[in-house]
């Protein structure tokens, strides 16, 4: 009977919470922000305190998740695949995401790349000198040399025109007589060049302040009337006040997309393409 006195009793096991309990406890929080839940008068016993907002727990020490979607065939949704390493690349044979059946794509095609910045990491899309070009897809952008773009079925390259020394830039005034020089006219007019599987195709020179591309022949200087991928006004092309050219999309079905030249900051969601292969990114939240 004394061993059975002293002797202290076992420690109550550890409840774990499960699914169901977290469940409730969610359901509970939801409904007494929303007023609906049970309440008692204040002063009175049992009576708790007003329910105050409470963030999700998130770690805040390690760097964000980037979040890709290869897009299946004709749709918007598909597989979405958790970047965890600071670099993810993609490709047809090799790399961490593989698109074998795209001949389209380079064996080493691009990488995403997350960088720790001085306001935290950033995540870029990195061309690894494939054959066919990486492409994001745009709202709008300010044209250089040799900037490609793809629209609809289409794919083009914008030419800024040759400047000979002694001839100014497009929206400056002359200073000197202008050198001589036996380059062709078109060679020194701004022009968008259309490129094809076979090569270098039809050629604009851009002399209007302002072009439509698409579908409708009646409405766009540049048609492409029998591209079922492209709207009937898909995009405009026009020239600034200081003579430099822009491109944006008109509300497009399929999109502009402009090829990278250079790494290219992400934004907290974006698409790409590599091939015949679209993609979206997103920034884990």
């Amino acid at each position: 009977m004394a061993a059975k006195q002293g002797a202290q009793e076992a420690p109550a096991a550890t409840y774990l919470e499960s699914d169901e309990d977290i469940r409730q406890a969610l359901q509970a929080r939801r409904a007494k922000l929303k007023g609906t839940g049970p309440t008692t008068p204040a002063g009175t016993p049992g009576h708790a305190p007003a329910e105050m907002e409470v963030q999700d727990e998130r770690p805040v020490l390690r760097p964000p998740l980037g979040m890709l979607c290869i897009l299946d065939d004709g749709k918007a949704d598909g597989e979405w695949v958790r970047l965890r390493s600071d670099r993810t690349v993609i490709g047809r044979s090799e790399g961490d995401v593989r698109i074998p059946h795209d001949g389209l794509m380079s064996g080493r095609h691009a990488e995403l790349v997350r960088q720790r910045t001085a306001n935290g990491y950033r995540w870029g899309l990195v061309d690894l000198q494939s054959t066919n070009g990486t492409f994001v897809r745009i709202g709008s952008t300010l044209l250089k040399h040799e900037n490609e773009v793809l629209i609809g079925g289409g794919r083009y390259r914008f030419e800024a025109g040759l400047v000979p020394p002694g001839i100014e830039a497009p929206g400056t005034t002359p200073q000197t007589t202008q050198a001589w020089t036996d380059a062709p006219i078109s060679a020194l007019v701004p022009s968008l060049l259309e490129i094809t599987p076979t090569g270098p195709g039809g050629r604009v020179t851009l002399r209007l302040p302002e072009y439509w591309i698409g579908r409708d022949a009646q409405s766009c200087a540049i048609a492409r009337p029998d591209d079922s991928l492209c709207n009937p006004r898909h995009a405009r092309l026009y020239r600034d006040a200081k003579g430099h050219w822009h491109i944006e999309n008109n509300k497009s079905l399929n999109g502009l997309w402009l090829r990278i030249t250079e790494p290219m900051p992400l934004g907290a969601a974006c698409q790409f393409r590599l091939g015949e292969q679209r993609f979206i990114f997103r920034v884990s939240k």
